[in-house]
């Protein structure tokens, strides 16, 4: 398989500072296992001390190096706890990207190029030190003409160009690695990548930014202790995003020694209740709770900023987390079997081991009071058993769990006694009265009988055309083989060895019987022998290359 007839020109030499950097971090057998070897520097020699770092380590280190995209990867990767070991996912932890802030003369002249006038058209003045300063983007204090103070959030010139580079790699890299490492296959490296993709493209579109915090402000709009910064649409598109500017406190900044425990435990309440509205009644959460992401006022109201970074779980999921909670609750067996087999993508578990572990696991839990059950001792034991049965999550509940231990640890730095299950009971029983309320099962009966209405309809003439294309012989049967491609290009290629190695054989019949004979002409034989030396040399290192492969 060659590079360049998959990869663009234009990419091939950033490919081949991937391989070397790869290689220069000791990790030259994973280039060379998915078939890479020959695209790389061979002068290119490994770090001295990486013989002694572990694997994970390296790929963190070459991570870094490797710039943004691959440091974005590194912390999408280090949420798959269900793939990943504890090592692994405590070097990814560890990925920081090192970028210089962008001059604030080079951010004015980005503003203007965003919005199409010179920057004093809209802003009076701007803080030319940044308030944050990420490998996407970076925020600047402003204040607008009309004088209110606002946090202008503008894209790094040119990231989108290295970004889709990156990815077109990575989509190959991946393509490579589903095909050359068979036990890499069950955790579909493309699909991840592909959920990545989609994930990157959306922080770099400021717009998809701004429309979610509209969504989120109409949520809580005049709620008591939620506040959503306002947006301004007029100063804000793909590159740029113009927000209220909050003068609060930020979490981490908090002085938490000095407040009263009772105002720490109202703070934890109101940020889990907060969390586990979106996720459970609306289905549209911050992913991304962390402490530098939450501003906290004197009067207890909580900010939330960054919304870069949402997940999204359709109504199917949010039911099965609900499923899944109450189960926990029961100690019930069969619907928490139920939900993780639901869960599991790839090939379809064995049910009874499935459920000697998942009843291992309640086991483990039936002293447990729901007020002691720690949510990230639930995530980890649920995802060890996944690996176990060699089972990956789905996209959406890899970035929900992450969300929930990102929050968990927010709330114990609050209050180290709170137990984020215990204060989600009271959500979730509402969510299950609302589901079993007279008006739901209204209008779900309602919904249900419209879809089946519209099934019956439309089954006359459903049934007409499948008998029409019985009758002409039109009826498809489609076949999904994995590797079929793969497999047809080795049979074409043992084919061609094979005739080959007849003609081979053929040329040998035939000159012997040409040198044989006195009167013939001797150089037609010896020619035919030349003939089948080259077929023989050829076959030999043909079938000494597919086996070094």
């Amino acid at each position: 398989m060659m590079i360049p007839t998959l990869l663009a020109m234009r990419d091939f030499s950033r490919l081949r500072e991937i391989m070397a950097i790869l290689t220069k971090y000791g990790l030259g057998e994973f280039v060379q296992r998915i078939k890479l070897s020959g695209q790389t520097l061979n002068e290119i020699e490994a770090k001295p001390e990486s013989r002694y770092m572990s694997t994970p380590r390296r790929f963190r280190l070459a991570f870094e190096e490797l710039g943004p995209t691959f440091v974005k990867l590194g912390q999408i990767l280090s949420t798959r706890v269900d793939i990943f070991n504890a090592e692994w996912i405590e070097e990814f932890e560890q990925l920081q990207s090192d970028v210089a802030p962008i001059p604030v003369t080079d951010i004015q002249a980005l503003v203007a190029s965003s919005l199409g006038q010179p920057f004093h058209n809209f802003f009076s003045s701007i803080d030319p030190k940044p308030i944050g300063s990420a490998s996407i983007a970076q925020v600047h204090k402003a204040v607008l003409l009309s004088g209110e103070v606002v946090a202008v959030k503008i894209k790094r010139p040119d990231i989108e160009k290295v970004v889709n580079a990156d990815l077109r790699i990575l989509t190959h890299l991946a393509q490579l690695i589903e095909s050359e490492i068979p036990e890499a296959r069950r955790y579909q490296p493309v699909q991840m990548v592909q959920y990545f993709a989609r994930s990157l493209a959306k922080e770099t579109d400021l717009s998809v930014e701004l429309r979610y915090m509209q969504r989120f402000g109409q949520t809580f709009n005049g709620h008591g202790y939620i506040h959503i910064p306002k947006v301004y649409s007029d100063y804000s598109n793909r590159q740029i995003l113009v927000q209220e500017y909050i003068g609060d406190t930020l979490l981490r900044n908090l002085p938490l020694d000095t407040l009263a425990p009772e105002i720490r435990s109202q703070l934890a309440h109101r940020i889990t209740e907060a969390l586990f509205t979106m996720i459970l009644k609306q289905g549209f959460f911050h992913a991304d709770p962390h402490p530098g992401n939450i501003f906290i006022n004197d009067q207890g109201t909580i900010t939330l900023i960054d919304f870069g970074l949402v997940g999204h779980l359709s109504t199917t999921r949010r039911r099965e987390i609900i499923d899944l909670i109450n189960a926990l609750t029961r100690r019930d067996q069969f619907t928490m079997q139920y939900v993780l087999s639901n869960w599991a993508q790839g090939e379809l578990p064995d049910e009874n081991l499935l459920g000697a572990d998942v009843l291992e696991m309640l086991l483990n839990y039936e002293h447990t009071a729901m007020r002691d059950l720690r949510i990230s001792q639930v995530i980890n034991d649920i995802t060890q058993i996944m690996r176990q049965h060699g089972l990956t999550l789905p996209g959406d509940l890899v970035m929900l769990f992450k969300t929930l231990i990102t929050l968990e640890g927010v709330v114990k730095q609050l209050d180290g006694s709170a137990e984020m299950l215990d204060k989600a009971k009271p959500i979730v029983e509402e969510v299950i009265k609302e589901r079993f309320s007279s008006d739901h099962i209204v209008q779900k009966s309602k919904m249900h009988s419209l879809t089946l209405l519209q099934a019956l309809d439309e089954l006359p003439q459903n049934i007409i055309r499948l008998s029409r294309r019985i009758q002409k012989g039109q009826l498809n049967l489609n076949l999904d083989v994995k590797r079929l491609e793969q497999l047809s290009h080795q049979l074409d290629r043992a084919t061609n060895r094979l005739t080959m190695g007849i003609v081979t054989g053929a040329l040998i019949v035939g000159s012997s019987i040409v040198m044989s004979i006195e009167t013939g002409p001797k150089f037609i034989g010896f020619l035919g022998y030349l003939l089948a030396f080259a077929n023989s040399i050829w076959l030999i290192w043909s079938i000494w290359r597919s086996g070094k492969h």
